[in-house]
């Protein structure tokens, strides 16, 4: 259940038609399902496993019918919060025709309570241990309504995904995870620390992972599904090697601390990576449990400079309405990005996802909006602001996104990445 999704319909007439936009939507929504894909990996023998994907485009009648031309008995769920409620649907209708559904997940594992009315199990931690298991109870007829994970499992036990699910369909980016869970805490995050401590895979396990997705493409584009990529203390070099060998053009996840360590710098750039997103988070605000990477908004940005100038775009990416958030300062924010010299921006409104410290603040002093979890998109307003009503962060929020990609920032910073990449070029 993946794929971008916006409720806003003023949002998605101004501004999530333009290039920039249009272009990291399409990337997100043609990534293929890693955890499902992981999980069959681990499905032993007896069993005959099918992928249907879901990115919310088709009517649900449609995605039923897919998902029931496979003839399931077991059919497992995987998805993000702001798709669980079309989870949920597809699950009651499963269920009503005899199919046996379970759910696991980022939502599933922070919110397993919202999901048990409509699935016949939720799984809860990491799955490669429990989807075993689980199979095997649904086969003796023991079954539980929650199978939970004793503890978080080695990444050694994660097996190479199995890619041989998606047929003859060649994906334009596949996805691969290096590490899981990251050493901060910040409150608005749920990936941090929801399955566990940081922890990482082998340098051969990476190579496995990098020649299996070879083997369906070459010079592959990669998305590392990564919390913070570089955040750990292992010697990144083999990883950025194998990358290196296969020639992939690659993307992740990690903080502005990079650019106190040039020679890493320098092995990103040469390995291929087109593009890291740092997270500069809130102009207004810092937010707490943000560890080491607690900084002066000044030093970032320069962090972020600095990493271009090894030869690798930087995505910056911004928090909006958090506490102290003001139209004026959203305005400012505008302002700075019209002449701010990252090669790619990254906005999105705070979104107070279950199983976050965040989402237990607002929730407790009453300030979460009434409605479903269809709308924690990112992209729609959830909560009431501190100092604004929700209409007006919704509108000013709007007129940002109008601003920041709108078609001539789109050009500006589209000859940013090219000047960032021929200085690629001219390493190699």
């Amino acid at each position: 259940m993946s794929g971008l999704r916006v409720v806003d319909p003023d949002l998605l007439r101004r501004g999530l038609s333009f290039p920039g936009l249009r272009k990291r939507a399409n990337a997100i929504a043609s990534l293929p399902p890693l955890g499902l894909l992981t999980l069959a990996a681990t499905v032993g023998d007896g069993w005959d496993v099918s992928l249907v994907q879901d990115d919310g485009g088709l009517p649900l009648d449609q995605t039923l019918e897919q998902i029931m031309a496979t003839n399931p008995d077991v059919v497992a769920f995987s998805s993000l919060t702001p798709a669980v409620n079309r989870a949920a649907l597809l699950s009651n209708r499963l269920r009503s025709r005899s199919v046996t559904t379970v759910i696991g997940g980022l939502h599933a594992t922070a919110a397993p309570e919202t999901c048990v009315d409509h699935f016949d199990a939720v799984a809860v931690g990491d799955g490669e241990r429990i989807f075993p298991k689980l199979l095997s109870d649904w086969r003796e007829g023991r079954l539980k309504q929650f199978v939970r994970a004793d503890e978080p499992i080695a990444m050694t036990e994660s097996p190479v995904p199995d890619w041989s699910l998606l047929g003859d369909a060649t994906p334009p980016r596949y996805a691969m995870q290096t590490m899981r869970g990251c050493p901060w805490a910040c409150s608005f995050c749920a990936a941090s620390r929801m399955l566990g401590p940081p922890r990482t895979k082998s340098d051969r396990q990476i190579e496995l992972e990098v020649e299996a997705i070879t083997a369906n493409h070459m010079r592959p584009w990669i998305e590392l599904a990564d919390d913070n990529t570089f955040a750990s203390d292992r010697d990144h070099g083999p990883m950025l090697e194998s990358l290196r060998r296969a020639r992939a053009k690659w993307f992740t996840e990690s903080d502005w601390r990079i650019a106190d360590r040039p020679e890493l710098l320098k092995a990103i750039a040469r390995s291929g990576c087109r593009q890291i997103l740092i997270g500069l988070e809130s102009t207004v605000f810092r937010y707490p449990g943000m560890g080491r990477k607690t900084a002066g908004f000044q030093r970032m940005v320069d962090a972020a400079l600095a990493i271009q100038e090894a030869g690798i775009v930087v995505n910056a990416c911004f928090i909006v309405g958090a506490d102290g958030e003001t139209r004026q300062s959203i305005e400012r924010l505008g302002d700075f990005l019209e002449t701010a010299p990252f090669g790619e921006v990254q906005l999105t409104l705070q979104t107070p996802f279950p199983g976050t410290s965040m989402y237990r603040s607002l929730r407790q002093s009453g300030r979460l909006l009434e409605g479903d979890f269809s709308r924690y998109t990112l992209f729609d307003v959830v909560y009431h602001p501190d100092l604004m009503t929700a209409d007006e962060l919704r509108s000013a929020f709007a007129d940002v996104i109008s601003q920041v990609f709108r078609p001539a920032m789109h050009a500006r910073r589209s000859k940013i990445i090219q000047s960032v990449r021929s200085f690629v070029r001219k390493l190699t």
